[in-house]
């Protein structure tokens, strides 16, 4: 549990410097616009790109304080006491699916050696936080699906 806290905490400082960084960046950008009639060079796809690091690294932060958005209808239907369960297993297993499909994407992304327009950037170490995020939410999953209680410990912090 210890270490699912470290990561909910090392996750959360990332997501909140991705998105200062962002600000920041289309902060200078205007300001260089406005002020010096000139548009600072990669400010903009540099953004977009901390965006999607701060985006994806939220959805493990989602995951591991149960902040999702679920339909709730059907709460009532199968109100047996092991169905959370299987539903944080079920979850895993999707979220372990989802991150070997982000691996293979991210191969194929180095293989083609596709770059950020504009900056020229390497575009696949950028990318490896897809395969991060849906890692972390399904051991987090997992971890739900074997320990109920973790779910309240973790929410918490």
């Amino acid at each position: 549990m210890k270490i699912l806290r470290l990561l909910m905490q090392t996750e959360a400082i990332v997501a909140a410097l991705a998105y200062a960084a962002t600000t920041l960046l289309l902060l200078a950008d205007v300001f260089s616009r406005e002020f010096l009639s000139r548009s600072l060079w990669g400010a903009q796809q540099s953004a977009i790109l901390l965006s999607i690091l701060a985006g994806m690294i939220g959805l493990t932060l989602a995951t591991g304080r149960q902040a999702h958005f679920r339909p709730e209808f059907a709460d009532g239907i199968l109100a047996f006491s092991w169905v959370d369960r299987l539903g944080d297993l079920i979850s895993a297993i999707l979220f372990a699916g989802f991150a070997y499909f982000a691996v293979e994407f991210v191969v194929e992304s180095r293989n083609f050696s596709d770059r950020v327009p504009v900056i020229n950037l390497t575009l696949w170490p950028v990318q490896i936080v897809v395969p991060y995020a849906m890692a972390s939410s399904a051991i987090k999953h997992f971890v739900f699906a074997l320990n109920p209680a973790a779910k309240e410990q973790l929410g918490r912090t």
